[in-house]
């Protein structure tokens, strides 16, 4: 037992090293600067903005529900579309379309004719949110374009009319027949083609892309002028000024009287 006190005691005298380690000051280890720096450049202000989109969500609607009514039209009229493409280059294949059926009762027509009405009526919306900019009484987006969907509706509804009645006053139901036809072909092929260019005017946001576009559209409306005027060259019984003036007064003074209307009040 005298050990063991012994031993107990010389546990208790003995220095507690733990202590020493803990008091003992640490070397200090320098770091090298690190390669991945925080910017110098200093923040001025700081200020939360509003995450807006690129494009409203109904454009992307409707544009999806123009490729399905141009995939739908050449799955299921694949022939008919091509006869429409091939009718301004070819007398033959305009024959050929006359032969095959009324175009103007047609789906194929219906289904690509809405598509005009949606793709130019996009393409009006665009150059005033990217030209024009004209606020329409603070309107939302979605409400500016459906009165520019109204607008151009009745605009080639009253024309159509008009072109009706012009054909019962001059006696020409043949020749306004084939006028209205030339029209109507030139009015699909116009949706088919800018629907493409409009994806990327939209999601490019390009101004130089969007005067392509409506150069696109003028070269198709003076190339459906010219060859309404050749339509009107058989018939025979009217000069060629007559006829030059009656496609001015339907074709660019409805165009020029809305000009000067959009003018006056924007």
């Amino acid at each position: 037992m005298g050990l063991f006190f012994k031993f107990m005691n010389s546990i208790n005298l003995s220095t507690d090293t733990t202590l020493t380690v803990e008091s003992s000051p640490r070397e200090i280890i320098l770091s090298h600067p690190s390669l991945f720096t925080s910017s110098e450049l200093k923040i001025s202000h700081f200020e939360s903005r509003e995450n807006k989109s690129f494009n409203p969500d109904w454009i992307l609607g409707i544009l999806i529900f123009g490729f399905i009514l141009l995939t739908w039209s050449q799955v299921f009229y694949h022939r008919r579309i091509r006869q429409i493409f091939l009718a301004p280059y070819s007398k033959r294949f305009n024959n050929q379309l006359i032969r095959d059926g009324n175009l103007f009762i047609e789906r194929v027509s219906i289904a690509l004719g809405v598509l005009y009405i949606l793709v130019v009526s996009l393409l009006l919306y665009q150059v005033n949110a990217m030209i024009l900019l004209y606020p329409f009484f603070s309107l939302p987006p979605w409400a500016i374009y459906l009165i520019i969907v109204l607008g151009f509706s009745g605009f080639w509804l009253v024309k159509t009319l008009f072109i009706q009645f012009l054909s019962k006053v001059f006696n020409t139901p043949d020749t306004t027949r084939a006028y209205l036809l030339n029209i109507l072909i030139f009015c699909l092929l116009t949706g088919a083609i800018l629907l493409p260019m409009l994806v990327l005017v939209l999601y490019l946001n390009s101004l130089t892309l969007l005067w392509v576009c409506i150069g696109l559209y003028t070269l198709i409306f003076l190339f459906r002028v010219m060859r309404g005027f050749f339509i009107g060259i058989s018939l025979t019984r009217f000069s060629y000024l007559f006829l030059f003036v009656y496609l001015c007064s339907l074709e660019f003074l409805p165009l020029l009287v809305l000009l000067k209307v959009f003018l006056i009040y924007a």
